[in-house]
Parts: C-alpha cells; sequence; structure tokens
C-alpha cells in the first residue's frame, strides 16, 4: 500500500493517515530532523544514528525518498562516491509540523512526569 493509499485505509478519505505512513518507522523522524539543519552524507547520518543499522537507514532513506520528502545527490565523480541527503521541498514543509510534534511531545511527557511524581509522593 502506498501513501496515497494509505489515505483510504479506513474506507473513507483520511490525509491524517497519509501523513502518519509516511512519518511511520521508527527512523523517519530522526532522518527528518537531523536533514533540517544540513544536508548529510548517508555515513554522516549513520554516525548519528548509532543504534540504527546500515540497512534500516538504507531503507527508511528509501521509503523518504519515495514519498518525495527526501532527495539523493550521487557524486560519482569523487572517490569515493559522495551520496548526499537533502530535504524537497515537500520534505522541508513536514518541518513546522516535526517542530509542533516535538513541542507536544515534551508536553506531554512533562504531563506524565509530574502525574507520576504526584502519584508517587501520595503512596
Amino acid at each position: 500500500m502506498n501513501t496515497i493509499q494509505s489515505s483510504t485505509k479506513h474506507h473513507e478519505f483520511c490525509p491524517l493517515d497519509t501523513t502518519l505512513e509516511i512519518l511511520s518507522g521508527k527512523w523517519k523522524s530522526i532522518i527528518i530532523c537531523r536533514l533540517m539543519s544540513k544536508d548529510r552524507r548517508f555515513s554522516d547520518l549513520k554516525r548519528t544514528m548509532p543504534s540504527c543499522t546500515k540497512r534500516m537507514l538504507a531503507l527508511q532513506l528509501n521509503q523518504l525518498e519515495e514519498s518525495e520528502i527526501v532527495h539523493r545527490d550521487v557524486f560519482a565523480d569523487t572517490v569515493p562516491i559522495k551520496t548526499v541527503y537533502s530535504l524537497t521541498s515537500l520534505g522541508k514543509t513536514l518541518v513546522p509540523i516535526i517542530n509542533s510534534m516535538n513541542n507536544w511531545g515534551s508536553h506531554y511527557i512533562k504531563i506524565r512526569e509530574t502525574a507520576t511524581t504526584t502519584l508517587h509522593s501520595q503512596n
């Protein structure tokens, strides 16, 4: 199922499902965050994500390329061949969404930590 088809997976049109499908995957949001600040080589991305295997990073990058969120430039005239990844113009439109999700996550963590701390102090 491609990302457009996922918009109707509940038998009704839902653009939110498309967004979630594009961002689904353990490393996609991290990859997008890394590329928000600058274009990066595969090895640079891998170095900043040591828990991610090379195979998984390649798979997630390929999926982001297929969704036209990430662009890959290959410079075959260099030795070794240089591959650089960047956000496409469409991918850059995800930046405010990713930032909002990050802010919401921070808020959620604080609320949950406060609730947990309060609950434990009452016991």
